[in-house]
């Protein structure tokens, strides 16, 4: 093998070497950012726990299982956020859900409607806080999958063993070669899945409207149920 060879060999080797060492690399980048996403994840879930108490207290505040049902479909909320929850405190728990919200007004309809309002208020406010934190989560997520599209389009290991077969001047980049199925296999293993966040892992905000834009029709459903 003469010097030009020798250089030749030594240059595939390199340029392999570096394929490896960059596959790694942002392969490694990768699974940081999939973690940083789960830890985002995790922590908004643990803010958006918080809402159990808002929503319980509108439970607490509407007091009968109809006017929940009335309210909710003013929301347009088929499942009821926490409901689970609220029916599992006891009467002592709900009634100091309310003590923040004390009645005001010269009726029992007009106190009744007041309390019921002044909560929902603190809820809209509360899911208006998480709206940021919830954002944050579904834009990394798409950034991600951007990454994880382009990871995968870099390191096809059909391309990459095509380019290395090529470079030595062979058909069988690996010694000894590979099954068709091995090397299916193999580029699954070296690829990444789309990622997806659930409900569960990711539980989406209730598009709750402004209590000015419900009043009238909180007024016109709960007046039936006034103490």
């Amino acid at each position: 093998m003469d010097d030009m060879d020798k250089a030749l060999e030594a240059l595939k080797v390199q340029i392999k070497k570096e394929i490896i060492d960059n596959y790694f690399a942002e392969r490694r980048q990768l699974e940081e950012d999939i973690q940083a996403l789960e830890d985002k994840a995790a922590a908004y879930r643990q803010e958006y726990a918080k809402l159990s108490v808002p929503f319980s207290a509108l439970y607490a505040a509407l007091e009968r299982e109809a006017a929940i049902h009335r309210v909710m479909q003013v929301l347009s909320l088929e499942d009821w956020p926490f409901y689970t929850d609220y029916l599992h405190l006891p009467p002592a728990a709900r009634e100091a859900l309310l003590k923040k919200y004390p009645a005001h007004g010269f009726t029992a309809w007009g106190r009744y409607l007041h309390r019921v309002l002044d909560v929902y208020r603190d809820l809209v406010a509360g899911c208006r806080s998480l709206k940021e934190p919830y954002d944050k989560v579904a834009a990394h997520l798409r950034l991600l999958n951007e990454d994880i599209r382009k990871f995968n389009q870099s390191f096809d290991f059909s391309l990459i063993a095509a380019q290395v077969g090529a470079m030595d001047g062979t058909g069988e980049p690996i010694g000894g070669g590979l099954l068709s199925g091995e090397r299916e296999e193999l580029a699954r293993r070296m690829s990444f899945k789309q990622r997806k966040l659930t409900d569960e892992e990711a539980p989406p905000l209730p598009a709750l409207p402004p209590v000015e834009a419900v009043k009238g029709k909180f007024k016109a459903v709960l007046r039936e149920f006034s103490p």
